[in-house]
């Protein structure tokens, strides 16, 4: 059910007041959307078996062009039924996920669910270390892709959704790349998870941590109101513009999160085992 503008405005004022109490009282002092170059681990610039997938599958031949200066790299994937015409898009994201100055790759797997721009994810990610490539992502056969559909990956599909291209905003204080992501449009994904996710590497877990952004006085908190002010500093290649490097803040994705949010007949708020609990902090803005 779709709310009205003066609803969606009604929750979204007070949510806005929020976030900026919690930007005035706690927001880090070394907030900033330069990224600290990180290193490439030895071997080959991607995972190995993308360059053996490459031997045998025309569609990854785009793995050779990739490049160690390279920030992002992309290129087409499986096709998701033979005839279909509709192929699975890689996006690699080079990024330091845990802080320890290796280069890691964000993998996003853009699943086709129809011709016209409708897709569902899957995330993996590789980090990098003194021995190369490191996978954490879901269970599936060594010598395939990271694609939706192989080996475990339809079951385990929520443990690895992260999200879709990740900006970064880096605390200089704590050494930490905070990740900006969501879901956007056309994406399944989007009822389900709305609005922008904030994670920062949870090290017990070895893995992307959720943070509650909407929590007052809370590093996520400082972390989104920089964001909005700012944006945050998207990986691109040295031929993009600098200014065009900068993901800035969409009200529409916000707003979306709250509409969802206040409405008990959402997606969001109907699957709480498989989407999570909504904050108590975002729902304390919803009036019925």
């Amino acid at each position: 059910m779709t709310l009205s503008m003066k609803k969606i405005l009604r929750y979204l004022i007070p949510t806005l007041l929020a976030g900026t109490c919690a930007l005035a009282s706690s927001q880090p002092t070394q907030l900033t959307t330069s990224i600290p170059a990180c290193s490439m681990p030895p071997g080959q610039v991607l995972p190995d078996k993308y360059y053996k997938l490459r031997g045998h599958k025309k569609e990854f031949a785009w793995v050779s062009k990739v490049t160690a200066t390279d920030q992002v790299a992309s290129g087409q994937g499986g096709e998701r039924a033979d005839g279909s015409s509709m192929y699975d898009w890689f996006f690699f994201y080079r990024i330091d996920l845990n802080g320890d100055g290796y280069c890691d790759w964000y993998v996003n797997d853009a699943v086709p669910l129809s011709s016209g721009g409708d897709r569902d994810s899957l995330n993996t990610l590789y980090l990098g270390g003194t021995r190369g490539w490191s996978r954490i992502g879901a269970t599936m056969p060594g010598d395939k892709p990271d694609e939706l559909g192989y080996g475990e990956s339809v079951q385990q599909q929520n443990a690895y959704l992260f999200g879709e291209e990740p900006a970064l905003i880096y605390d200089a204080t704590g050494k930490i790349n905070y990740l900006i992501t969501a879901f956007y449009d056309r994406s399944t994904q989007r009822d389900r998870k709305p609005g922008y996710r904030i994670y920062d590497w949870d090290v017990e877990r070895k893995t992307l941590r959720l943070l509650d952004k909407w929590k007052p006085g809370s590093k996520a908190a400082g972390v989104y109101a920089f964001f909005k002010a700012h944006g945050a500093k998207v990986p691109s290649n040295p031929s993009v513009p600098v200014g065009e490097a900068i993901q800035r803040f969409d009200p529409d994705v916000e707003a979306f999160e709250i509409e969802q949010a206040c409405d008990p007949q959402s997606a969001l708020r109907s699957f709480p085992e498989s989407n999570g609990v909504v904050s108590a902090y975002l729902l304390a803005h919803c009036k019925h």
